[in-house]
């Protein structure tokens, strides 16, 4: 029987992984750009795209889009090209905070659309 965590502490184990965050993973664009400046740096590479809110309200944003299912900075080796200079929202993002978020063995859609994160996770 697997071991199910309630919660994970501490950072994902993203040397473990095989960049699925940076993967088609549930949204129709690989990152949101977050502040002008990021949105002036990716504005060669960004597309705007209509998103809609909790609230229903639709706002234009700013996206980085996928490219064949793969963030468009994602190298063949599985490794981010812009590391350094990567977006806030790749910087921010932890995989644990999706593991059993809504209550054991209920993950957000990133898990579940991710199976072999979320057995990383389990075996954590």
């Amino acid at each position: 029987m697997p071991h199910i965590r309630l919660a994970i502490v501490g950072p994902s184990p993203c040397n473990r992984c095989y960049a699925a965050c940076c993967k088609q993973n549930g949204h129709d664009w690989s990152v949101l750009l977050q502040t002008d400046d990021e949105r002036r740096r990716f504005r060669p590479w960004a597309i705007d795209l209509a998103v809609t809110g909790d609230d229903g309200a639709v706002v234009v944003e700013k996206v980085l889009p996928y490219r064949d299912g793969r963030c468009i900075f994602l190298g063949d080796d599985d490794l981010c090209q812009i590391y350094e200079d990567r977006p806030l929202s790749c910087r921010k993002f932890e995989c644990t905070g999706h593991f059993n978020r809504h209550g054991v063995g209920k993950h957000t859609r990133f898990i579940d659309l991710n199976p072999r994160v979320r057995e990383m996770l389990e075996s954590a």
